[in-house]
């Protein structure tokens, strides 16, 4: 999966002459938590969070009205993040969630051939395609399966599924281990799986809530 398939787009930004009031009034009202900052020329400079902008406001209670709005007037650039990383719409998803986590950042910039912002991709963008990629927001039976990493292993287990007409919605690896998602309550394919000396070291059956099948 690319970037371009998660990002969110399109994004909302603020000139880097904007106020922290006016930046701060922006991110509640949208109830988003990163702020790209552009100058005149619609070029990335910086991106804000509600924690930087609120890093004015260090003594809030002791100020006066007088003060606050004096602060809140400071131009976005001057506490914005300045030269984020940035990343290409056609950057592989793993790419993508390796940068954030090394550089410890929670979103990337996404810019096109010509530099110009064209979306953002956040930690939880990444989150989801996890998600979705273990079909945790569909009722189902979750099998972890010890991986024995041998040749033709996968597709022996993907046949022994077919042959029992049990369709594999999801199958995901994690190091020693494979995760598959099955539709229903698959107790009869479990105990086949172990008949036929499968180790299974887990098993889930997944009934989302309303909430998570929405999203």
């Amino acid at each position: 999966m690319l970037v371009k398939h998660l990002m969110s787009w399109p994004v909302i930004t603020v000139f880097n002459t904007s106020t922290v009031g006016e930046s701060l009034e922006l991110i509640r009202e949208k109830n988003i938590r990163h702020l790209p900052v552009i100058d005149s020329s619609q070029n990335l400079v910086g991106i804000a969070t509600e924690t930087d902008l609120l890093k004015v406001f260090p003594n809030s209670k002791g100020l006066s009205t007088f003060q606050a709005n004096l602060l809140s007037r400071t131009p976005v650039e001057k506490v914005m993040q300045s030269n984020p990383i940035c990343i290409s719409p056609d950057t592989i998803v793993e790419e993508a969630a390796l940068s954030m986590r090394t550089n410890k950042i929670s979103c990337l910039p996404v810019l096109d051939s010509k530099n110009k912002l064209v979306g953002l991709l956040a930690k939880n963008d990444i989150i989801g395609a996890f998600i979705a990629s273990l079909g945790l927001g569909d009722a189902g039976t979750r099998i972890t399966i010890v991986y024995k990493k041998k040749w033709g292993f996968l597709s022996e287990l993907i046949s022994f599924a077919d042959q029992r007409n049990v369709c594999i919605d999801n199958i995901v690896t994690f190091g020693p281990e494979i995760v598959l998602k099955v539709k229903g309550k698959a107790t009869d394919f479990v105990n086949d799986l172990r008949d036929a000396d499968y180790t299974i070291s887990d098993v889930s059956f997944i009934n989302p809530s309303p909430e998570a099948k929405a999203q």
